[in-house]
Formats: structure tokens, sequence, C-alpha cells
């Protein structure tokens, strides 16, 4: 046996034969039993139970050469995908089409038998209204299993229950029309907001899946997950960070993606005040990087992930993300401009708040320190934070690919800011606990009481979806902008942390540090002004 025939089964076994398989094995076999009792039953409408029963043995050793077609015509459509993740129109359209060349399969065998002296026991009829019946019985069991684990799923969500609002629906067949067979990216795969948007995207069979992160130890997490879960999807997982522009250039010419979503970057806001410099790099350039390398191989579309930090910015982190919404935006407007109107590659910004759950956030801290017996760390008793779901927030993120034209900044509606100290006070009431108290230990470097989603003088229109609106936001020329990111990024390599912000300042005048060694910077570029 060669070598290669040798790895296919080994791939097979370690696979198909694993704990893993099992709610796969469990779907195909739920499957061929109700396509089982369907020709049963249709052979019973056309004969008659009698008939059926005289010639119970005969019909069975017909139908399981039968089914064995049935069976090829489900791993060829893949409907042993878990039925409990989204369902869609598509994925119905592909159980029928299934059960149609399951249908056409035995009746391409019994015109074969026909051929021969022998006689037959199911006639051509029977998997004509075989196709029907099973279509619908497997259509009819899938929704009612989607439905059952959403109830599941909404029983123990916990941190719904921490929002003072509803869930927000997002319209996810259409994100799903979208890419299907389509060669998608996805940026910062192994953070919260990248990894659950790759499973989002996995759900629709996207055509390749490239996945990429510089955290190695979360991407073999996420590799190993997926070929648990998604183990006919074509993923690619590269680690490298973004900044490697070699590297992404390869990457883009080789496989030509149609749609970018990037959610890499640095994002913890005292660590970034530290490093100005990394920041930038890895932000901003790395940013830049993957928008250029988009244009160059015609990417379709290009969802940028920005945060309500970027809004009158009091910090090196929510600057750095600002200035990533200008530079696309302006590169944006300047392919209009240049393509006489016809665009190439769109750009688009998603602008929203925290999310509960995510990898630094609050709710994962609280826990621990909660199940330590406390104290629970607040940094001041008035901070207010908006917050979302991690997955209405990446739904957030794959609409702005269905719904944006190039060169809008997507802002969510949140609903209420909520309370941090409230939050905490929740979740220990939550946990049963009564001996675990809150401690306030002052504002970090560069955090302020509330964020906002428009920077000033902004203004908001509505879109098809009532919870998305877009913000008009300040328009800079391409080629000023590319000027100055130059000397940004030049600056960013001195590691001169003074000059990197005085820049960013400059470039993003609402940028006003908060608790921050970098006010005096902005006392500094005051007296230039007034004078």
């Amino acid at each position: 046996m060669s070598r290669r025939k040798k790895g296919i089964i080994q791939r097979f076994s370690s696979w198909y034969f694993s704990r893993e398989a099992l709610p796969f094995w469990a779907i195909s076999v739920i499957d061929m039993m109700l396509i089982f009792m369907s020709i049963l039953l249709m052979y019973s409408l056309v004969y008659g139970p009698a008939k059926l029963v005289s010639n119970g043995s005969l019909v069975l050793y017909t139908l399981m050469i039968d089914m064995v077609f049935y069976g090829i015509s489900m791993r060829i459509f893949h409907t042993y995908a878990d039925v409990s993740k989204i369902l869609g129109f598509r994925d119905l359209i592909r159980t029928a089409l299934a059960t149609l060349l399951g249908s056409v399969l035995c009746m391409t065998l019994r015109w074969a038998i026909d051929l021969l002296p022998f006689t037959t026991q199911i006639p051509y009829r029977v998997f004509v209204l075989t196709f029907f019946g099973s279509t619908a019985a497997l259509w009819l069991w899938r929704i009612v299993a989607k439905n059952f684990a959403d109830v599941v799923r909404g029983n123990i969500r916990e941190e719904v229950e921490l929002l003072p609002r509803q869930e927000i629906e997002i319209n996810m067949e259409r994100i799903g029309n979208l890419l299907r067979d389509r060669i998608v990216v996805v940026t910062g795969a192994a953070g919260s907001i990248g990894g659950e948007m790759a499973r989002q995207i996995a759900t629709y069979n996207p055509a390749k899946l490239i996945l990429i992160d510089q955290a190695e130890t979360p991407m073999h997490d996420l590799m190993l997950e997926f070929g648990k879960t998604w183990p006919y999807l074509d993923a690619l997982f590269i680690v490298s960070t973004i900044t490697n522009k070699e590297r992404m250039a390869s990457i883009f010419s080789t496989y030509k993606p149609d749609y970018v979503f990037h959610a890499a970057a640095y994002k913890h806001v005292p660590m970034m005040e530290d490093i100005p410099g990394v920041s930038i790099q890895n932000n901003v350039v790395g940013t830049r990087i993957l928008a250029d390398l988009a244009v160059k191989n015609q990417v379709k579309k290009f969802v940028m992930i920005s945060t309500d930090k970027a809004v009158n910015p009091t910090n090196v982190m929510g600057c750095s993300k600002r200035l990533c919404e200008i530079y696309v935006q302006s590169l944006n407007a300047y392919l209009v401009r240049k393509n006489s109107g016809v665009r190439s590659t769109q750009f688009v910004t998603t602008r929203f708040g925290n999310v509960l759950g995510s990898n630094g956030s609050v709710i994962p801290l609280f826990k621990k320190q909660i199940e330590a017996g406390g104290p629970v760390t607040v940094t001041h008793p008035d901070i207010i934070r908006y917050f979302m779901l991690i997955p209405e927030a990446c739904a957030l993120v794959l609409e702005a690919g269905t719904m944006g034209n190039g060169g809008e900044v997507f802002v969510f509606d949140m609903g209420k800011p909520v309370k941090i100290a409230d939050l905490a006070k929740k979740m220990i009431q939550n946990s049963g606990r009564r001996d675990v108290k809150i401690k306030y230990t002052g504002l970090r470097d560069g955090e302020k009481l509330y964020e906002e989603v428009l920077i000033k003088g902004e203004e908001e229109m509505p879109t098809v979806h009532p919870k998305i609106r877009v913000a008009k936001v300040k328009k800079y020329e391409y080629e000023d902008v590319c000027k100055q990111f130059d000397e940004l990024e030049a600056l960013a390599k001195t590691s001169d942390d003074a000059d990197v912000v005085r820049k960013m300042k400059m470039i993003v005048p609402e940028f006003k540090s908060n608790n921050s060694k970098y006010e005096v910077i902005d006392r500094e570029l005051e007296g230039l002004r007034s004078k």
C-alpha cells in the first residue's frame, strides 16, 4: 500500500471513529433512518401494507442496496453538519439535493436491473415519492433540532442576563449568501472576536477560510477545534504577525481572498500607553499593509474592526484605532476618485464597545476574583461601558460585509451603558457569595469614565437594520494621510514615546490624553496653537 493511501486511511480512521465525530454519525444515522422509513411508507402507499409484509425480505434486501446510494449522496452534500448551528435556506436546499441524487441513483440502478433478466421489488414511482417524503422529514427534524438548540443556548447563556436589553438579531442568512464558496481571510483569528467570526463564517462553507494570528498556542487550539467541528472545511491556519509585509503579500497573492475581516490589534489600554511605538507598528502599520495588499490583489471587501475607544480618544490604543479608520476611509475615497466612481476594493469600518467574556475583559476577571473570595476590583464607582455579546458583535462585523458599499463607519446601537460597579454586584449576587467585597482601585492610565460612539461633530444615518447606523465622519485626503503616516511610522521605530504620541495628536486633534503622562503634550500643543 502506498504512503498516500495509508495517510488517507489514517486520517479517515482518526476522525471518523473518534468521539468527536459522534454528532456527525448521529445526524447521519437519523437521516438514513428517516429515509429508510420514507421508502417503506411510500411502498405501502403504492402497493398496500399487505404486500409489504408478504414481500418483506425481498424489499429489505433491495433497500440495503438502495440505502448505500442515499448514504453516498449525504456524504457528497455534507448533510451531516451540526444542525444545532445556524440553519439557512441553502442548508435545506443541500439536504433536498442529497435526497434527489439518492433517488436518481436508485432509479438508475432500477433501470439497469430492468435490462437484465431479473425482477425488482421497488418501482420508479416509490423513489419519486421518497424524494418528497424524505426531504420533508429531514427538513422537519432539522428545524426542530435547531429551535431546541436555540432554547437550550438561551437558557444557559449567563452573559445575556447581565445586559440591560435583549440580544440583537442579525440576518445571518444574508451574510451566508455572501460568504458561501468564497475565499475569506480573518486576522486576529485567535482572539475573542476573530475566533467567533471564524466560527460563524465556517458554518457557511466558504471555499477557503484563511485564519491569521501571531499567538501560536491559541491558534493551535483553534486548529484542533476546527478539526473536530468542521473537518470537511478547507481551513488554513497561519501563525504570523500582520506586520510581516512579505509574508502577508505571499498569502494574498497566493490565495486571492474575496473578503478580509481585520480583527488583529493590540487592545489593552494601559499597556499601549507604555509602548506607543509598538501600538503604531502593530495596529496602524499592520492595517496599512493589509489594506494596500487588499487593493493590489483585488479583494472585494475589507471590513475593519474598530472600537468606541477610537471616538474622542483619551489613550494611545484608541487613537491608533482612529488612525486605522482614517487610513481605510481615505484609501476608499481615493480609489473611487481614481476609478472615476467605479469601486474596486470596498473598505468599511465597524465601531462597537466592549464584548462580554472576551479575553482580558472584566467578566472573566470578575469570575476569577469571586471564585477566589474577592475582592472584585473596579477602577472607579462611576465608570460605565457599553457592552454586547461576542456572537452579536461578530454578526455586526459580518453584516457590515453585506450592507457596506465602501467608506462607511458603522456604529452599533448598544442600548444603555452598563455601570461596571453594578455589573460586579450582579455577578457577586448571582454567584451566591455573600463574603465578596468590591475594591475601587482608581482609573488606569489613559482610561476615561465613559465611552462614546460618535466624534464631536459627527452625525448618524440609519441603515436597513434598526440597530446599525452609519456615522458621517471627517474626510481626509489620502495623499496627505500617506505622508503623515510615513512620518509616524519612522518615529515609531525610534522608540521615542513622546515624539510618537505628539505626532498622533497632530494627526488626530481630538486625541486628548486622560490620566496619562502624555497630558503634558496636550498643554504643549495648545500653547503652540494659541500663538
